[in-house]
């Protein structure tokens, strides 16, 4: 089944950009860039957990370990003669042997200067001062948050934590961070990392899934999770050349009702290079890369596309999902909603969206094994 409506008047897109020069001028930004006061530096480190801020000690220790082999090798090829090792016969060639030598403080310098930027804390004290001046909270880390998004909640995950989080509550519940998972261990270790804002709704509503079009490459969405393609809903109009909504079998008539023409006409003005998640009662927006920054102007823009956002989508506190009895809320096996209207909720069958398979990869990889194998027996 697929709906179809008119996009809202250009008039309705100046009005959403006229709302976000609003916003940015009430954003103070100063602390992300001003100087420091180092004493007010020093006190935060303190309070800063060892995930973010590593004991000396663990910094020093891999580094030493690369260091010391290569001091050893100066004071041996001091000692002998550095020109013994030389094979007159092949010339400087014999000197790629000693390339990994060389290599070892190069790397450890990299590594020191990489974990002593890591442990002045500047980073997590400016976006800390900013959130402060902005009347928002802020914590450094959190591991394994509780979130139902799709980047929370990834296959074969061993580990997960966000960075940098910055957080309000209120009318309109927000929560801005990065985001990494770490899925298996070992040669099979993959690290995704994820910037995300998390919109806390007045309401539970039906998993749907705007994935933007901006940032897929080569065919391929962005996502996390491959969705299947039987929950495509195809709108009118350019929507299309933006997003590619998705929402459960059978509730297309309640995407239209939540993505009236004047939140979607919003949604294409300030969101179009995000992919966008509701589920329960969140509307995420994710990122690849990070949000929480020390850049005022990215700030500037996220601030101002939450601002607009969390006006409209206020009226989604009114859908109620007729396919649930009237006596009672269906959330969690028949458990009634906290702080909810008891009427509200989700039926099961809206609650999640289908996955499908993603063969791609496999696909990719038999090509690849067939081609180099022509290869190789062309070239025998």
């Amino acid at each position: 089944m697929s709906g179809s409506f008119a996009f809202g008047s250009h008039d309705n897109r100046r009005a959403s950009k006229a709302t976000t020069s609003v916003v940015w001028v009430t954003l103070d930004t100063t602390p992300l860039t001003e100087p420091i006061d180092r004493r007010a530096l020093r006190e935060f480190r303190r309070t800063l957990p060892s995930t973010v801020r590593p004991k000396l000690a663990t910094v020093l220790l891999p580094i030493a370990l690369l260091a010391v082999p290569f001091v050893f090798m100066i004071m041996f090829l001091t000692a002998v003669g550095f020109d013994q090792f030389i094979v007159r016969d092949k010339g400087p060639s014999s000197l790629v042997a000693f390339v990994p030598v060389i290599a070892m403080p190069v790397v450890a310098i990299t590594l020191l200067v990489r974990a002593l930027r890591q442990r002045n804390g500047v980073r997590q004290f400016r976006i800390a001062e900013f959130a402060r001046a902005n009347s928002f909270s802020y914590s450094p880390r959190t591991e394994r948050p509780w979130f139902p998004g799709m980047i929370f909640e990834r296959e074969g995950q061993s580990s997960s934590y966000s960075t940098d989080i910055v957080s309000r509550e209120g009318g309109a519940p927000t929560t801005i961070a990065n985001h990494t998972s770490i899925v298996g261990s070992g040669k099979n270790r993959s690290v995704y990392r994820w910037g995300y804002v998390a919109l806390r709704l007045a309401t539970p509503l039906p998993n749907i899934v705007l994935d933007a079009q901006k940032n897929n490459s080569w065919g391929r969405a962005a996502l996390p999770v491959a969705l299947a393609a039987r929950q495509r809903l195809s709108l009118e109009g350019d929507f299309d050349q933006h997003f590619a909504l998705y929402c459960p079998a059978g509730y297309e008539a309640d995407a239209l009702y939540l993505f009236t023409p004047d939140i979607m006409a919003r949604f294409i003005d300030n969101a179009a290079s995000f992919d966008i998640e509701i589920i329960d009662d969140y509307l995420f927006l994710y990122a690849q890369g990070e949000l929480s920054t020390l850049d005022p102007e990215l700030w500037k823009q996220l601030l101002a596309t939450v601002e607009v956002l969390s006006q409209r989508v206020r009226q989604w506190a009114r859908w109620r999902d007729e396919r649930l009895d009237a006596g009672g809320a269906a959330w969690a096996e028949g458990a009634a909603i906290p702080n909810y209207d008891r009427r509200a909720g989700v039926a099961p069958q809206g609650r999640r969206l289908a996955r499908r398979a993603d063969w791609w990869w496999i696909v990719g990889a038999l090509l690849a094994i067939f081609g180099f194998y022509n290869i190789f027996k062309d070239l025998l």
